[in-house]
């Protein structure tokens, strides 16, 4: 093992190993290279430079191919890591061999302190106070970590300067305070020169302790400029001192420039260093306490007006409450559980009565703040805004005209026209439709959701992915909400799903929590699985209308649309029992264009529905059951007469979907057949006179 494991909120792990050999069947071989193992339930107990073994398949990084997708791939090869592995038990890994070294020592006692958390703090208090002390955020749980982040303050999680400088101005004090209480060292001394170089050991420490995170990093190195500089006795500038810690860590790891946590890291401390002492100097009259709270709040006004534009392109929303929550959390959190939580831990292993004492009050002051956050987190957050890479660029460009220019002239000239570029890219355009259809065949893996823009500019979603043997999988917030906000999404005016199964129902159910939804369109033959009423206790807690389609051929508008309802037959009459071959199956119109959507229909499902007489020929046709041998049957095919074909599975999947039976069909039938798990997210252009254009923009290649 080269790093410390990490936890994963979904109770697993994360393993960064070092390969030395391979068995490969009965054959063993040498190699070299990193590895990085996911393992889906336990938590390993290991440390750097720890040998191991286990059994996993081992695969080359991919993908999904998504719109607003973080790429994976790329950021694991920044790391050196171009292969990972998959094991479903920690308990499946074996110990070879203990590591030695500093990094090993650190981590054991990173683990034994861990360990002092849980026992005294068991819960989410103890999770939160992992997170703050040793940056350990796997045991906080999901829905705190979404009220943190809804609320604006996610950044108190993650140990940064504000930690790290709480931690050094604490121990300073100390020191300062226990030094002056002898005469010899308060004259001989000139102790608040040099208790700032002694305090540095104990910041790399906690570094290293911490786990390095690039935030951490950024911090100690700036301390460790100021510090040089005081104790030099030269002027500090505090962007040069900024630039000076980001050349550092881009010296030592380039790639690192390109992570979502330094860019937002250096640009809230480069905001504040340039945005908050024009304020803070006019509170120089200001009684103590009210010009306490008064920096706090344009501090926090400072960071979040920085990194406003890279948080609303990187995470689709930001928080409108955000400033409040700052004010009232950060004193709680920062300036008492921080300090009442390392001094726990710098006692720990010396008086054991007081460190209980120290981390129940900091587990105190975290239960006060979670409150806070809960309740706070109710407020709404801003997803209107989606920013693209030139907002980007013009952020920073405005950041750099406030910082540079030497005359308020100069600055304001600069900064005006970005500015004001920035606000007219930022107004909706008001257009209400484009004319077109656009369909978008979502690559979510082994599962189904097809997003559907209308003609007039409504949103429709049919189905909305998931894992069939994994009813935790995070489809919602890992794909379809980043994919939905970049492509513009704000409201599902119609939520459709065709069948109950996992694979196509759990992105839907996270969905209707988190989006307004005009409609919720179901089969007629509705579901009594557990999964399928929790998703309806949540539309109706939300008030959506819900209608059923039935297989009578009903046909109506939406959306500037034509929809034609064509299976299951109505409640009450013969079907199937099989829920796959209960799917809602209709065709969407537009013009002379026309997709027939699918859901996971079988063979027996189709052949009844060519018994009734209701099919014609449509331009697209969604395959159905993700490629499967048992549907597209022949005599379908002939019925519909497709150009084109989408089919969604995933990549290397189990199931070996597409089935080469099923690809064959196709090909014979004349029909161009696209995959989502060689080609990513489909997109499906049909204008009015009967074109239909079929892209890939977010293909893995791309």
């Amino acid at each position: 093992m080269d790093q410390r494991p990490e936890g994963t909120v979904t109770g697993g792990a994360k393993l960064y190993l070092q390969v030395e050999r391979l068995w490969i069947g009965s054959g063993e071989t040498a190699a070299h290279g990193r590895l990085l193992v996911y393992v889906r339930e336990g938590r390993v107990p290991f440390c750097s430079g720890d040998r191991v073994v286990f059994r996993s398949r081992i695969r080359q990084p991919r993908d999904f191919g998504l719109p607003g997708e973080v790429e994976q791939a790329r950021r694991l090869a920044y790391q050196g890591i171009f292969a990972t592995g998959f094991v479903l038990e920690a308990s499946e890994i074996v110990l070879l061999r203990s590591g030695a070294g500093l990094a090993h020592r650190v981590d054991r006692l990173a683990a034994s302190l861990g360990r002092f958390i849980e026992k005294e703090v068991p819960g989410s208090e103890g999770g939160v106070l992992k997170a703050l002390l040793l940056g350990d955020k796997g045991d906080v749980p999901e829905q705190l970590q979404d009220a943190y982040a809804r609320s604006g303050v996610n950044h108190i999680l993650s140990i940064s300067g504000f930690h790290v400088g709480i931690v050094f101005l604490a121990v300073f004090h100390l020191m300062y305070f226990a030094a002056r209480r002898s005469e010899t060292l308060a004259l001989r001394l000139n102790l608040k020169q040099l208790l700032p170089l002694s305090v540095l050991p104990v910041l790399l420490f906690y570094l290293l302790l911490s786990g390095a995170a690039p935030a951490t990093l950024r911090s100690v190195l700036m301390i460790c400029a100021v510090v040089a500089a005081l104790h030099l006795r030269r002027e500090l500038d505090p962007i040069n001192t900024v630039m000076l810690a980001a050349c550092a860590i881009l010296f030592v790891s380039p790639q690192i420039f390109f992570e979502v946590s330094f860019q937002l890291s250096f640009l809230a401390i480069w905001g504040l260093a340039v945005l908050a002492p024009p304020l803070a100097g006019r509170f120089a009259g200001v009684p103590a306490l009210l010009r306490w709270l008064l920096l706090l709040a344009v501090a926090s006004l400072a960071a979040v007006v920085a990194t406003l534009v890279p948080v609303a392109y990187y995470f689709q929303r930001v928080s409108l409450i955000g400033l409040v929550a700052n004010l009232l959390v950060v004193p709680l959190m920062g300036y008492g559980a921080v300090v009442a939580g390392f001094a726990s831990l710098c006692l720990s292993h010396i008086y054991e009565p007081a460190a209980q004492a120290l981390l129940q009050l900091a587990a105190l002051l975290v239960r006060v703040s979670d409150r806070v956050i809960e309740y706070l987190s109710l407020a709404p957050v801003l997803t209107g805004y989606v920013p693209g890479k030139l907002d980007l660029l013009l952020a920073c460009l405005a950041l750099c005209a406030v910082t540079f220019p030497k005359s308020r002239i100069k600055r304001l000239a600069a900064l005006s026209p970005l500015l004001l570029a920035l606000v007219w890219r930022a107004v909706p355009s008001g257009a209400t439709g484009s004319g077109l259809m656009h369909l978008y065949f979502l690559s979510v893996g082994q599962g189904d959701a097809t997003l559907a823009h209308l003609p007039d500019g409504k949103w429709m979603l049919v189905d909305g992915g998931g894992n069939a043997n994994d009813t935790s999988a995070r489809v919602g917030p890992r794909l379809l909400l980043p994919a939905l906000r970049a492509l513009g999404v704000r409201r599902i005016d119609y939520l459709v799903l065709t069948h109950e199964h996992p694979d196509h129902l759990q992105g839907v159910s996270y969905l209707a929590a988190r989006f307004e939804v005009g409609e919720f369109w179901e089969s007629a033959l509705p579901s009594s699985a557990h999964d399928y009423r929790q998703l309806k206790w949540i539309l109706a807690a939300r008030g959506v209308p819900v209608r059923r389609l039935d297989g009578e051929g009903s046909v109506f508008a939406a959306g500037g649309a034509v929809v034609q309802s064509l299976w299951p037959l109505a409640a009450g009459q013969p079907a199937s029992d099989d829920a796959n071959d209960s799917s809602l199956v209709f065709r969407l119109s537009h013009g002379g264009a026309s997709v027939l959507l699918t859901g996971d229909l079988r063979e027996n499902g189709e052949r009844a529905l060519l018994a009734r007489g209701t099919l014609s020929p449509s331009s697209l046709l969604k395959v159905a059951h993700h490629g499967s041998r048992h549907s597209t049957c022949e005599e379908f095919l002939a019925a519909l007469s497709p150009k084109e074909a989408v089919i969604s599975s995933g990549y290397a999947n189990v199931f070996r979907l597409p089935a080469p039976s099923t690809i064959s069909r196709l090909q014979r039938h004349g029909v161009r057949v696209y995959r989502t798990d060689q080609e990513g997210t489909i997109e499906a252009v049909m204008a009015p006179d009967g074109k239909v254009t079929v892209s890939v923009p977010w293909g893995h290649f791309n």
